[in-house]
């Protein structure tokens, strides 16, 4: 598949990857996410979190933007679907939880806008990485497009299958969280250094038991399910699939999990010899449950901060809390997970028919309508309680009902013809897509009971209500030449006219964008020439291509002043605003080399210039948000990023009667780096920690990647008094024992622009989450009935910043439960220890973001492997039956990896880009084993 096409794999000359249904069929997945990672060079899929339905982040070819989503194009049986999960360019608001920002307290909680998509129905995808192939879908395909081609039916006898499955996760890895006698000790220690009185109940911890390991006590192995049924067949020029789905994905966390129904009808039919109609329809259900991750406030966090002292609940039943004096705000994970409702239904719809007509030889015309709706419920319900020293006196009740809905035409007329060795095809087409969304968001507290609950049901003085609309349209041309010469050279050129109603209409052509491309192909093994040579090479071909695309994923409206509820200007406007326009060329090789070994090599530079971004303004001169009486700070085409890479892909295969053989290495490689920033504006990212302080994290600087890691760089920790007197003054004071002042067994911070002291003037780049490259490797077998598929899959020369460890070592308050190692720091008596002496304040520099937290994110993973059995044919036939097969299969079996923290695969938060590689608390990815059968009638 192409734009708006079909070409034949050894006709393209863009950059394009391909899986096909017999390469991913024996394999299964629950998303399309998870069918793609590793599979294609160029294509970067990292799972952002464990949570089931939580949404991945996918990168093809690097970075593009710094606009909140790097996401692609999903094209789905030609309907396109954005891959933003935070949709900027529509509402930007959640769907789930409060809010997308690493500072509030909705922590990482996108969900993934595909996750509706049944696997088991795809037959094809597609992915268009270079901005030849991209540009005919102008504006929305300078992140890549990821084509979606569901399964059809044949023609022939219809065929029933079956397929079901049960797996069985669990979190194969837990961290070293101090037990009740290691935390009793340590809280000694630490009351003596803090001034405070020792607690009596350990004046003995080698009397103590264990105490509650509360990861124990929240994660659990969860028993998933997945049934289909579906129905295909063709006849008389009309052909059919049908499906339906039900899959049930308990969470590895308590509470969390989710539960998914879909239907799927393509359908089409030849009704004259040059009239052919049709369509495919699915509808989606997801019931989904969630826990807030990626934040200090998270669940995850909670679980491992919370002292092991403290049981889960109280002799009569009820749920325990930390004994009443103790100032912490760590709550109990189980009565947490347990008794806060945090759900989500959505609902799904996407279809679309079409009508073809040959009116000349050659010549095709095609109409096509389609829609995409999406219907989505969010309940969050917190019971109130009084647990002693945690009271919620007043229930808590978040609703949200939103909805959207976009309406898709297309009218395409395509001529195939020829002239003699001379090959044309000519696209005209026209685009048009109308988006709609709305929501009502409320909230009400003071309930008399936690029994049941609903806004009417609450306090009628403790009750709020919004709600938002808006709408944005796309109206598109646009053309395609494809030229061919004998089968050897060949040209393709398209342009591409978009207008969106996201600038000012005005402000003379921002709101208009022109998207050209071109590419070239010289298949050398045509060649007279070469004919000596094809039993060493052969299928040898050269690509080059050029192309323009354009990003214009932004919020309503920024081009003029919006109102608020009280008719207050609520924004800065920029009326200059306008597309951020992204050019990029690519250099291709492909060839065979002894008939069996294929290789696929790209070469390419992006450039992305005018990106979309919200101008960082202080709040001394916005007022701060608009909802507290400010203006939000305008948008505006602020620089420019670019992206210089390597796809790499090499098959092997071997067919025998009863043994064959067949491998493939991908690799990718990119390096993105800032080159341009207007005014020097800063590019930070805040993240949460130590109750709610944000903290700087990462920096994105001129000539640096993008969302780099920012702060202090250290050179281990003062031990002499030698090194401490020789060194820069540290953050201004003076040498001694007292609060605020830098002694024996402080982290030794260095002077990194060399003026004498250490200062915020020090922070620097201290890591980079952006691999060097990212490789698939995947082999399968088979002999005779047997099949066995092993996938491997890894990431290396990322650097993640933990600050999960971070917390759990910073032995900077009583009353909080710390990792193991947090008991091995700085005293006269442990002088050599590895982390510093503790301070008994959330704030002293010891724990400030540095170098010490930043860790190497390499990894190598066992994804997937899968061993088959199908039954003998002969043996099927006397059955009425075609296949039988029998399977098992192990997900995230095994990760070689030297990262300290749950998992070194941490994606983005959010999908945003300046928070990449950030582990605060990530829910957990399990370990999978399936059990599974397919039937065919």
């Amino acid at each position: 598949m192409i734009g708006y096409g079909t070409q034949k794999k050894s006709d393209v000359n863009s950059s394009v990857s391909s899986i096909k249904t017999k390469d991913i069929q024996d394999i299964k997945q629950v998303s399309l996410d998870q069918m793609i990672q590793g599979k294609l060079a160029g294509v970067s899929v990292t799972n952002s979190n464990g949570q089931p339905g939580a949404a991945a982040s996918v990168r093809v070819r690097g970075v593009t933007s710094i606009n909140g989503t790097n996401e692609p194009l999903y094209v789905v049986d030609g309907i396109p679907i954005s891959g933003d999960a935070t949709g900027r360019s529509t509402s930007g608001r959640p769907i789930a939880g409060s809010d997308f920002s690493s500072t509030g307290g909705g922590g990482n909680n996108a969900v993934s806008p595909i996750s509706f998509l049944n696997p088991n129905d795809i037959e094809s995808i597609d992915v268009l990485k270079d901005a030849s192939a991209t540009a005919i879908y102008g504006s929305r395909g300078a992140n890549g497009v990821i084509i979606i081609t569901t399964k059809s039916g044949k023609k022939g006898t219809g065929k029933i299958s079956y397929e079901g499955y049960s797996s069985v996760s669990s979190i194969y890895k837990t961290l070293d969280v101090m037990n009740l006698q290691q935390y009793a000790l340590h809280q000694n220690q630490l009351a003596a250094l803090f001034n405070a009185q020792p607690r009596p109940e350990f004046a003995h911890p080698e009397l103590l038991g264990y105490g509650t390991d509360w990861q124990k006590e929240i994660y659990q192995t969860a028993i998933a399910q997945s049934h289909q049924l579906a129905f295909s067949g063709g006849k008389d020029g009309v052909s059919y699939y049908m499906s339906g789905n039900f899959l049930d994905q308990p969470g590895n966390i308590i509470g969390t999990g989710l539960k998914r129904y879909t239907v799927r009808l393509n359908l089409d039919a030849k009704v004259k010899d040059w009239l052919k109609v049709g369509g495919n329809f699915s509808t989606g259900i997801n019931n989904e449950k969630f826990t807030v991750n990626q934040s200090f406030t998270g669940l995850i966090s909670n679980t491992l901060l919370q002292a092991p002292d403290m049981p889960i609940r109280n002799l009569d039943g009820s749920y325990a809390a930390p004994p009443a004096g103790q100032n912490v705000n760590y709550f109990n994970p189980v009565a947490e997970a347990l008794t806060r409702e945090n759900k989500l239904i959505r609902k799904n719809f996407l279809g679309g028919i079409f009508g073809e007509v040959n009116l000349l030889k050659g010549l095709k015309y095609r109409a096509e309508l389609a829609a995409n709706t999406e219907f989505s419920e969010s309940t969050d319900f917190q019971p109130s309680y009084d647990r002693g020293s945690q009271v919620n006196l007043t229930a808590d009740l978040f609703e949200r009902r939103q909805n959207w809905y976009s309406i898709n035409v297309k009218n395409l007329l395509t001529y195939d013809f020829a002239l003699g060795n001379h090959k044309f095809t000519v696209l005209a087409g026209q685009e048009a897509l109308d988006s709609h969304w709305e929501g009502i968001l409320g909230e009400g507290h003071g309930f008399k009971t936690n029994d049941i609950y609903g806004l009417n049901l609450s306090d009628a003085d403790n009750r709020k209500v919004t709600s938002y609309k808006g709408s944005a349209s796309i109206a598109s041309l646009f053309a395609r030449l494809i030229y061919d010469f004998n089968n050897t050279y060949s040209f393709s050129a398209s342009i591409r006219r978009d207008v969106s109603s996201k600038f000012d209409p005005t402000a003379g052509d921002n709101q208009v964008g022109y998207f050209p491309a071109v590419a070239v192909s010289w298949k050398v093994s045509n060649e007279k020439f070469m004919e000596p040579l094809k039993p060493y090479i052969d299928n040898l071909k050269f690509r080059v291509g050029y192309g323009e695309t354009g990003n214009q994923q932004i919020p309503n409206n920024r081009y003029s002043a919006l109102l608020t509820d009280y008719f207050l200007p609520s924004n800065i406007p920029n009326p200059d605003l306008t597309w951020e326009s992204m050019k990029q060329t690519n250099y291709g090789v492909d060839f065979t080399l002894f008939r069996n070994f294929n290789v696929n090599f790209d070469y390419y530079i992006k450039e992305s210039k005018g990106f979309l971004f919200q101008y960082p303004l202080p709040d001394y001169l916005t007022g701060g948000l608009s909802q507290y009486g400010g203006m939000d700070a305008p948008y505006s085409n602020l620089g420019k990023v670019e992206n210089k890479g390597i796809d790499l892909t090499l098959g092997y295969n071997t067919n025998g009667e009863i043994f064959n053989w067949s491998s493939s290495l991908v690799i990718s490689h990119y390096k993105n780096r800032l080159l341009d920033i207007v005014n020097g504006v800063t590019l930070t990212e805040q993240a949460n920690m130590n109750g709610y302080q944000p903290y700087v994290v990462t920096n994105s600087i001129v000539g640096q990647s993008i969302g780099s890691f920012w702060g202090y760089k250290t050179n281990g920790i003062f031990r002499t008094l030698e090194e401490l007197q020789n060194a820069p003054i540290q953050f201004g004071q003076s040498i001694g024992t007292a609060p605020g002042q830098t002694y024996l067994g402080d982290v030794r911070y260095v002077d990194v622009n060399g003026d004498g002291v250490v200062d915020a003037k020090d922070k620097t780049i201290i890591g980079d989450p952006n691999p060097d490259f990212t490789f698939g490797f995947t082999n399968t077998f088979k002999y005779k009935n047997i099949d066995l598929s092993i996938f491997l899959q890894g990431s290396i020369g990322n650097d993640v910043m933990n600050l999960t460890r971070r917390n759990g070592i910073q032995n900077a308050m009583l009353y909080q439960n710390q990792l193991v190692e947090a008991m091995d720091f700085w005293s006269p008596q442990n002088p050599n220890a590895s982390l510093p002496r503790p301070i008994g304040s959330t704030s002293n520099p010891n724990i400030d973001i540095s170098d010490r937290f930043v860790e190497k994110g390499d990894y190598a993973r066992i994804q997937n492997v899968t061993l088959g059995y199908t039954m003998p044919a002969n043996f099927l036939s006397t059955l009425k039956m075609s296949r039988v097969r029998f399977y098992v299969s192990a997900q995230n079996l095994y990760t070689f990896t030297n990262y300290s923290g749950y998992d070194p695969e941490i994606g983005s938060f959010n999908q945003n880009v300046l928070l990449t590689g950030i582990d605060n608390g990530r829910y957990p990815s399990p370990r999978t084993f399936t059990f599974g059968v397919n039937l065919e009638f």
